[in-house]
């Protein structure tokens, strides 16, 4: 047993030395301290920045999209839009696009989340969009300007909040895009769930819609907020739309894919919501 009292009286560097191996015990004896290394979106995030085969990847669709825009232009019966029933050959062509890893790449957003530890959060994601800073996805550029040549509106559907519209714009611009208008560029006014879904049915009596373009399944229909299994039945029934007047754009860092992992459900505690999602891995 120690003698508290010898040990109160032991020298300054002894008293150091053992509290440090108290300490150095309690950590080796507990959980480690989580940080960046540890982040779930760690490798998601640096795929997006890093790797050749991400911008490849984003360069192929945005030039698989421009291809099949002439293809579009072509045929009068051709549209986007399941919604779009009715003859639709005489109205102006238009292409939608979400914005976020769509358009614009927010991975540096991301980045400050891993190395801060921290989560997604309305006030910080404001914060960066605020800066307007936000760099282009590769290939999209070349094809709004390809598109924008055609004579084909560019339309962007975003959920971004309305607040956000004058940075929004301003990043944009700053990258070269069409300055959007108020009906051209489209922000959240309704329940995310339904927003985008809404928009698309009433731009169908505007526009020919040729294109959707998005990184998350939500931006080509509406049912998208289910279950796992339930989604992957939905982008099979739509099978014969993928590579055509539908292209998606990789995104693992987040989305209704990985919230449909824990039933969108945000308030469970994040190593609970972990839990859950190791629960889908099949081996």
């Amino acid at each position: 047993m120690i003698n508290l009292c010898s040990f109160a009286n032991s020298p300054a560097w002894l008293r150091a030395l053992a509290l440090t191996a108290v300490l150095l015990l309690a950590a080796g004896c507990g959980h480690q301290p989580l940080g960046p290394d540890s982040h779930e979106s760690l490798n998601a995030t640096l795929w997006t920045q890093t790797a050749a085969e991400y911008a490849a990847n984003t360069t192929q669709a945005y030039r698989l999209a421009a291809a099949n825009l002439d293809l579009a232009l072509a045929d009068g019966a051709w549209t986007a839009l399941p919604e779009q029933q009715n003859d639709s050959s005489d109205l102006p062509p238009a292409v939608l696009l979400d914005i976020d890893q769509t358009v614009l790449d927010n991975s540096r957003y991301n980045a400050r989340i891993i190395l801060q530890y921290g989560e997604f959060s309305q006030e910080t994601f404001r914060a960066w969009c605020e800066e307007s800073a936000a760099p282009a996805i590769p290939g999209a550029k070349a094809f709004v300007d390809y598109a924008v040549k055609n004579g084909v509106t560019v339309i962007y559907v975003s959920r971004r909040r309305e607040k956000l519209r004058d940075c929004t714009t301003k990043n944009l611009k700053a990258l070269g895009f069409p300055v959007p208008d108020q009906q051209t560029l489209l922000l959240s006014n309704k329940q995310p769930s339904t927003q985008k879904a809404y928009l698309r049915n009433e731009l169908s009596s505007r526009f020919r819609v040729l294109l959707l373009i998005g990184d998350n399944l939500g931006d080509f229909v509406a049912e998208s907020k289910a279950d796992a299994g339930a989604r992957r039945a939905l982008s099979k029934q739509y099978a014969d739309r993928w590579g055509r007047e539908w292209i998606i754009l990789p995104n693992p860092i987040y989305g209704t894919w990985e919230t449909s992992l824990y039933e969108f459900d945000y308030s469970i505690p994040r190593e609970k919501r972990l839990t859950l999602k190791q629960q889908h891995l099949e081996e």
